[in-house]
């Protein structure tokens, strides 16, 4: 990227990681270079309160996920002034996140301030804060670990307070004056809004979560694929696998084929590559291996595109 473009709008991209770069969750203190109590905060929006956070405590670590690339670029320039080394922050939906990201009992606390609510019941299904999240959640968290939401919405409020009533999960909710001076909270003052609903949680016990399998990203080879006549089959269920265009240059005998990949409440897509080999085979590995996430989903595409019946 041109150093110019980053010192304009983002100042530095040093707090920014690829999510390829924390596949295995037990990374941190790599990342980090230490071994420190470690803080989470979903949709950190423009980053202010976790710019705030990771200055005010030099001992901890911390790492904020977002899906939204604008607010990732406001967050990296707050992020710079001043720079600190502990924090760290990455475009990623929630629940995978806390799934492949981190492992059991690593995270001291969990921050959500001002999610969206959501509010339609169509719209329901976009919460994330389900009872299988906050089993997972109780999972990653530290013994003596929490966590924290916020919300002026009511509504969410309740509905996440039920949700974590059969979870691993214990929460309790109050009402509370504006405490934190976010932009979120400062924007609901100006609209009248006096209290706002803090939820606070502690596991309930530790019980053991399926961990992410090993998925294998290694390049498969068929003899099975004519470039003229090719219609890998898709995939349907959890994951699920969709096949796009294929597109083929007979003179290179390289082609590219479109593949979207639906998996644990997030969605990849990208092009795998296929191309003839001196021996006549053809060898089938993702175009751009560094921007693809390795999941169970993601090798089963490999495995069908290269026309193998795919593991259950």
């Amino acid at each position: 990227m041109n150093e110019n473009l980053v010192t304009k709008f983002y100042r530095s991209l040093t707090p920014l990681l690829k999510p390829v770069q924390i596949v295995n969750g037990n990374g941190w203190p790599e990342i980090f270079g230490r071994c420190a109590p470690l803080e989470l905060e979903i949709g950190f929006g423009n980053g202010e309160y976790l710019a705030r956070s990771s200055q005010a405590s030099p001992q901890r670590d911390f790492v904020g996920v977002e899906v939204s690339w604008s607010s990732l670029k406001r967050a990296l320039r707050r992020l710079a002034t001043p720079p600190r080394d502990n924090v760290r922050i990455v475009s990623f939906p929630a629940h995978p996140a806390l799934k492949y990201f981190f492992t059991p009992q690593s995270l001291s606390m969990v921050r959500v301030l001002f999610p969206v609510p959501w509010p339609n019941d169509r719209q329901k299904n976009k919460r994330i804060f389900s009872t299988d999240f906050f089993n997972l959640l109780a999972n990653r968290l530290t013994s003596d670990g929490g966590f924290f939401m916020v919300t002026d919405h009511h509504g969410l409020a309740q509905w996440t307070m039920d949700q974590a009533l059969n979870s691993e999960m214990a929460l309790t909710c109050q009402e509370s004056p504006a405490i934190l001076d976010t932009k979120y909270e400062r924007k609901w003052l100006t609209f009248g809004q006096k209290a706002f609903y803090h939820l606070n949680g502690k596991k309930k016990n530790h019980k053991s979560a399926p961990q992410p399998a090993s998925d294998d990203m290694t390049p498969r080879f068929s003899q099975l694929i004519d470039p003229n006549n090719y219609c890998p089959h898709d995939l349907t269920g959890e994951p699920s696998v969709v096949f796009g265009d294929f597109l083929y240059d007979s003179s290179r005998q390289v082609g590219l084929l479109r593949t979207k990949v639906v998996e644990d409440h997030f969605i990849q897509e990208f092009h795998i590559k296929v191309s003839r080999q001196p021996d006549g085979r053809f060898k089938v590995s993702p175009a751009l291996k560094d921007q693809i996430f390795p999941t169970r989903g993601v090798s089963l595409a490999l495995a069908l595109a290269a026309l193998e019946e795919p593991h259950p």
